[in-house]
């Protein structure tokens, strides 16, 4: 809470029978509430105009001192090394700036091996928060096709390698450098690669990827971007000037 309330307060002694109005007041000066010393070390800028506008030369402002307490810490932080050197995977800031923010992109997937080889209509959903996709796909009255909930289901959608899809497995966040004794029971130990040689680094489709006209692969099927909505469009014209 407020360590003093909101009211006129006296000056030090000998001067008790007086109180502290404007004029007492100015950057990089020491002032006593009740026996207790403050430094005013700046102020805001409504406070910097007002007090200039009433003839007052105020100070350069004065630096803020160090915690000792702060200091012995980050050395002590800085001088620690950490046995297994985790990485931090910090997606919050992401999530915070565009929660409920979603890329709406309308598509045609010509599916060659179906019976009426008919084009089939589709929206691709692009989630900005953790940069994954969803598919969905809009099927028309009486079109003979059972509808289904999604044709892709939310998650992030992997470019397709070259040399095929890759097993499970085989991509992880974190390597593993050697393995020491046995891992059951608790009594091995591991050590991680923070290096990361030796692993494979997997491509996903972001929102530089997508745009009108452009073909993504979707697990094998060719789907074409045709058009989106006008929030995706402002996002596009304001991020990349198209």
């Amino acid at each position: 809470g407020p360590i003093v309330r909101r009211h006129r307060i006296p000056l030090p002694p000998p001067q008790e029978d007086q109180f502290y109005n404007i004029e007492h007041f100015n950057i990089n000066i020491d002032i006593i509430f009740y026996a207790r010393k403050y430094k005013i070390i700046d102020c805001d800028q409504f406070t910097r105009n007002f007090l200039r506008k009433m003839g007052f030369r105020l100070n350069p402002p004065a630096g803020r001192p160090d915690d000792p307490y702060t200091k012995k810490r980050q050395k002590i932080l800085d001088s620690m090394k950490p046995l297994r050197p985790y990485e931090r995977f910090d997606t919050l800031k992401q999530f915070l700036e565009h929660d409920r923010h979603v890329l709406r992109f309308y598509c045609v997937w010509d599916d060659p091996e179906s019976m009426f080889d008919e084009p089939r209509e589709l929206v691709l959903h692009y989630y900005l928060s953790d940069d994954t996709i969803d598919i969905k796909e809009i099927t028309p009255a009486n079109s003979g096709r059972v509808a289904v909930p999604l044709f892709l289901r939310r998650d992030k959608l992997p470019k397709y390698a070259p040399t095929g899809l890759y097993q499970p497995g085989t991509i992880t966040r974190r390597t593993v450098l050697n393995v020491l004794g046995n891992l059951t029971g608790g009594r091995g130990r591991y050590i991680l690669d923070n290096r990361k040689t030796g692993a494979v680094h997997q491509e996903f489709y972001r929102d530089s990827d997508l745009k009108i006209g452009a073909v993504i692969n979707v697990w094998g099927r060719k789907i074409v971007l045709c058009d989106c909505d006008e929030f995706t469009k402002e996002y596009y014209r304001t991020k990349y000037g198209i």
